[in-house]
């Protein structure tokens, strides 16, 4: 990470710093030793490149640790999510690590910047001087810019956690995962899709009416990420158990990391039975 001032920020963006967590997730179960990520990326452990790129995912708080790189659990939620929705949430909470582009975002609000006026607010909030922020200016122009859609505008600290219900029967709740940037854990790679949005949207379509769910029969599952209330069909069901063994994968990937024996699924509902 490079510093301007007062500040420290990532030399690399978010979108980038997420898919580097992403390849550590599912090449490396979650964590990797420095020296094998940076041979995985055909990099010197000890150049300034990796170093950029080893800054950024702790800077944004998508990985962390020195001699090992484990992925977070913000950083565990924006690589495999459940949902768009826990996708965004995730990315809102990363861009909030970085102080820097916080107080930047608060200050432009939602309007155009210029340049100048953007130099200048680097060089208050700061407190470098102005040949060290026209050095530094384009490279922090281009990493805020993208983390820009996920910071606080104007003070607020808060974003939306409202979502859209369908209308065809089913109901869909998202919460957010309670999560702290020192909480690290390893992660079983987890396709980003748990459930599906088209999997859910065409499990839930109108039925013909000669085969219409009787009222009442419904499928009603809660985990700490959200709730799914379909209406009991064979489709339905193999959604419920699509979301049923993302979430199997990273308990057992929370129970590795802490050195807890994971045992192996049954048989009938493993990936490899799946696939028959």
């Amino acid at each position: 990470m490079a510093k301007l001032g007062d500040f420290e920020f990532p030399e690399i963006g978010l979108v980038e710093s997420i898919e580097l967590g992403k390849k550590i997730a599912r090449e490396f179960a979650g964590e990797v030793s420095r020296q094998g990520l940076a041979r995985s990326l055909g990099m010197s452990e000890r150049g300034g490149a990796f170093s950029a790129r080893l800054g950024a995912l702790r800077m944004w708080g998508v990985a962390g640790g020195r001699s090992r790189v484990r992925v977070t659990r913000d950083g565990l939620r924006a690589v495999t999510p459940l949902s768009a929705n826990e996708s965004e949430d995730a990315r809102i909470q990363l861009s909030r690590n970085v102080a820097l582009f916080v107080e930047m975002s608060k200050r432009l609000g939602d309007e155009p910047y210029a340049q100048d006026r953007f130099a200048v607010l680097l060089e208050e909030l700061s407190g470098a001087d102005r040949s060290e922020v026209a050095r530094r200016l384009a490279l922090i122009d281009r990493v805020f810019s993208e983390a820009r859609p996920y910071l606080p505008k104007d003070g607020a600290d808060g974003f939306s956690e409202s979502i859209g219900q369908p209308t065809d029967g089913t109901t869909v709740t998202s919460t957010s995962i309670p999560s702290s940037e020192n909480d690290y854990l390893g992660n079983a790679p987890i396709h980003s899709s748990g459930v599906p949005n088209e999997s859910v949207r065409s499990a839930a379509e109108p039925q013909n009416p000669a085969h219409a769910t009787p009222a009442g029969d419904r499928i009603e599952l809660g985990l700490p990420d959200g709730k799914l209330s379909l209406p009991e069909t064979l489709a339905n069901l193999d959604a419920a158990l699509t979301v049923l063994w993302a979430r199997r994968q990273l308990v057992a990937a929370i129970d590795a990391a802490e050195g807890k024996a994971t045992p192996q699924p049954p048989r009938d509902f493993s990936g490899q039975s799946a696939r028959r």
